[in-house]
C-alpha cells in the first residue's frame, strides 16, 4: 500500500511539471496582463500602450495594460517578480525602476538581474543638454572648458536626486573632469521652468519635453547623451561625436517577465516582436511619443542592463547617494 502511494506521488509531481512546458507550447492562449509600474499619463504608461496594442496584434490575443504605481516605479515592478512565469504577467518599464533605483536603494525587495527575465528592450531616448542662453556658451567644447575654469557655478536642474538626469549629470562629470552643482527639484516641470527662467544654468531633459522651446532665446542645446542624434534635435551632437562616449546615457523602455519564463513564451514573444518592429506602425508611434526604437532581446538585453546597473551602483558609493 505504502509502495503504491508513494508511486501515487512519483506520477502526480511529475504530471504536474510536464503540464507547464504543454500549457508553455500553446502560449498565449489568454489575454496577458502588461503591468506598467508608474501613473497613466507618464512616457511609461504611454509606451507601454502602444507596445500593448502592437503586441496584441502579433500575437493573437489581447495585451491589458494594468497600472500599478508608486515607490519609482518598483511596486509594480515588485509585482512581476513575485508573478507566475508562465507568460501572462509582464512587465513595461523604463531605466530607473530596473538599474537606477535598485543600484542605490537598500533593501529592495527584488534582485537585478535574478528575479527577472529580461525580453527585450523596444526603444531609447537620450538627454538634450540644455543651457541657459544667460551663459556665454555656444558648444559643448566652450561649456566643458567653462565649468573647468568655474567650478560649482554651473547650477545643474534636475528631476531630483537618484533621478535619471542627475546620475547622467554625475557620469557626465566624471568623464568631462568639471564640476557642477546639483539642485534638485521634485520632477521635470519645475526645473524646466527655472532652467527657461534663468535660475539655473543648465538641465539635462528629453527632446520631447523640451521641444516646444527649442529654438527660443532662453535656452540652447548643445549636446545629447543617446548614442544617436535625434531627430526632434538635429544638430545636436551625440556624446560620442563630442569624445566623451563613456558618458552615454539613455532612458530606455523594455519589456520584462518573472524569472525563468519557458523557452517556448520567449520564442513566441520574440517572433512577435521581431514582426512588431519591422511593420512601420510601432516605430511610427514610438517615434511620435518622442523616443527612437532600439532593439536588444533576452541575453543582450540582460549584459547591457546589468553593466548600466553596476555603473549607477558605483558612482552611487562614490557620491554617497543612499535612496529612502
Amino acid at each position: 500500500m505504502r509502495k503504491s502511494l508513494a508511486a501515487f506521488g512519483v506520477l502526480m509531481l511529475v504530471a504536474t511539471a510536464a503540464s507547464f512546458p504543454i500549457a508553455a507550447q500553446d502560449y498565449p492562449n489568454k489575454p496577458i496582463r502588461l503591468i506598467a509600474p508608474y501613473p497613466p499619463g507618464g512616457g511609461v504608461d504611454l509606451s507601454a500602450r502602444i507596445a500593448a496594442e502592437s503586441l496584441s496584434q502579433h500575437l493573437g490575443q489581447q495585451v491589458v495594460v494594468e497600472n500599478r504605481p508608486g515607490a519609482t516605479g518598483t511596486i509594480g515592478s515588485d509585482y512581476v517578480t513575485k508573478a507566475a512565469p508562465d507568460g501572462y504577467t509582464l512587465l513595461w518599464t523604463s531605466t530607473d525602476s530596473i538599474t537606477i533605483v535598485p543600484a542605490l536603494r537598500p533593501g529592495m525587495p527584488y534582485r537585478v538581474p535574478d528575479d527577472l527575465t529580461f525580453i527585450a528592450k523596444f526603444a531609447e531616448t537620450g538627454m538634450t543638454f540644455a543651457v541657459s542662453t544667460k551663459l556665454p556658451i555656444k558648444s559643448m567644447a566652450e561649456f566643458i572648458a567653462y565649468g573647468k575654469a568655474n567650478p560649482g557655478k554651473i547650477r545643474f536642474g534636475s528631476t531630483g536626486v537618484g533621478g535619471s538626469p542627475h546620475m547622467a549629470q554625475l557620469l557626465f562629470e566624471k568623464h568631462a573632469g568639471m564640476k557642477m552643482t546639483h539642485i534638485p527639484y521634485k520632477g521635470v516641470a519645475p526645473s524646466l521652468a527655472d532652467l527657461l527662467g534663468g535660475h539655473i544654468e543648465f538641465s539635462l531633459v528629453t527632446p520631447i519635453t523640451l521641444a516646444p522651446h527649442i529654438g527660443t532665446d532662453k535656452i540652447r542645446v548643445i549636446g545629447i547623451s543617446a548614442p544617436k542624434r535625434h531627430p526632434l534635435v538635429p544638430d545636436a551632437p551625440t556624446v560620442t561625436e563630442l569624445g566623451l562616449s563613456q558618458a552615454t546615457v539613455t532612458v530606455w523602455y523594455g519589456l520584462f517577465g518573472p524569472a525563468k519564463l519557458p523557452a517556448p513564451v520567449m520564442d513566441s514573444l520574440r517572433t512577435a516582436i521581431e514582426a512588431a518592429m519591422k511593420g512601420p506602425e510601432l516605430k511610427e508611434k514610438l517615434e511620435k511619443s518622442g523616443v527612437q526604437i532600439s532593439y536588444a532581446f533576452g541575453d543582450d538585453f540582460q549584459k547591457a542592463v546589468v553593466a548600466e546597473f553596476n555603473e549607477w551602483k558605483a558612482i552611487g558609493a562614490a557620491e554617497k547617494i543612499v535612496l529612502d
